[in-house]
């Protein structure tokens, strides 16, 4: 109901009401409604109310309601309104501000008129915000650009006209 510190091993979960921190493990899942900060493993899935900082590692997915920070490694997905760190996710990565390096199979998104600052790789990078650092996927997408885009479609929303959409570099 309230903190859990230590090493902190459930058959099926673990779980805090408030903040949980140092070794977290749950074969099933592993989640606190406050921060969650040390190694954060769930077989399913981690989360956070607030923020999640650490190495996580979700089977299916990473999350927190305000802040990921570290490695986060997401099974199907991991993401939270703000991502800081190495993030990985099997399908995807998002955020309203993703700072760092993100990695998905499927797509890495920015929700509306947030940021992406580093480097993305993915399918899709669909930044519905501002790109600052480099993207490489099959296709990438800004509303603004400061930094590089490489893949076989590149489109910048507030490029000058004829240069919106580029192949290979933009």
């Amino acid at each position: 109901g309230e903190n859990m510190k230590g090493i902190n091993i459930g058959g099926f979960g673990v779980g805090a009401g408030e903040d949980a921190m140092w070794v977290n493990v749950g074969l099933f899942g592993a989640g606190a409604g406050g921060d969650m900060k040390g190694i954060n493993i769930g077989g399913f899935g981690v989360g956070a109310g607030e923020r999640l900082i650490g190495l996580t590692v979700g089977g299916f997915g990473a999350g927190a309601g305000e802040k990921l920070i570290g490695l986060t490694i997401g099974g199907f997905a991991a993401g939270a309104p703000e991502v800081e760190g190495i993030t990985i996710g099997g399908i995807g990565v998002g955020g309203e501000t993703l700072k760092g390096i993100q990695l998905a199979l499927g797509t890495v998104m920015v929700t509306n008129n947030g940021r992406m600052v580093g480097f993305s790789a993915s399918a899709f990078n669909n930044f519905k915000g501002s790109q600052h650092g480099l993207a490489i996927g099959v296709v990438n997408y800004a509303y603004r650009l400061k930094g590089v885009q490489i893949g076989l479609i590149n489109i910048v929303r507030d490029n000058p006209r004829g240069r919106k959409v580029l192949p290979i570099l933009n």
